[in-house]
């Protein structure tokens, strides 16, 4: 048995190229910087920049998902991708995710802790069984989990003014499983297009 099908998630480090998450991380500031998109004051993460389906991380859901049938054991069904720029003091409660999101990939792309030692870093934390484990990423790790059933979270994000984290998210589906019918592409005519 897998650590995902045991645990619920995979630690998997160098999931992607350092260069490739620079680059991603790089975008994504960017982007914020030209086109901020904060999400509202209803959503998960309030007045954070987010992004659904951008072109380039719809791109990386496709990229990996080889990668990530892989290490599930799965054959997939890509749903969606999303991206969010973490500001100091976001806090992401616990929770698990909607059933497009039955197999999920958050990859750190690059992050600025300011007023910090080298040692921190704001892990995504996960419950298995009466315990919560923390998950530590650098720049290009990734964390593969079942979204759907894995309650995680974020705890305070407490860093200094003008600090960051650059997070990728990418949902899949099990191709075999119950949720491909409803769930292909979260609704979409394929992937890549913008979620009306």
């Amino acid at each position: 048995m897998s650590n995902f099908q045991k645990d619920g998630y995979i630690l998997k480090k160098d999931f992607i190229h350092k260069d490739l998450a620079k680059i991603v991380e790089q975008y994504c500031l960017f982007q914020m910087l030209n086109n901020f998109k904060p999400e509202s004051h209803s959503a998960q993460v309030p007045g954070t920049h987010s992004v659904h389906g951008d072109s380039l991380t719809e791109s990386l859901l496709l990229y990996v998902q080889p990668q990530v049938e892989d290490l599930t054991g799965m054959k997939l069904i890509p749903t969606y991708s999303y991206y969010r720029v973490y500001k100091p003091g976001d806090i992401l409660k616990d929770h698990v995710d909607r059933e497009s999101c039955e197999v999920s990939v958050t990859i750190t792309m690059g992050c600025k802790y300011n007023d910090k030692d080298g040692k921190y870093r704001w892990s995504l934390h996960a419950y298995v069984g009466n315990e919560k484990r923390y998950l530590d990423c650098e720049s290009g790790d990734a964390v593969i989990y079942n979204g759907h059933r894995l309650q995680h979270g974020r705890d305070r994000f407490d860093v200094g003014k003008h600090s960051y984290q650059v997070q990728v998210f990418l949902h899949y589906v099990n191709a075999c499983g119950p949720y491909t019918k409803d769930y292909k592409y979260d609704g979409r005519p394929g992937i890549g297009y913008i979620k009306k």
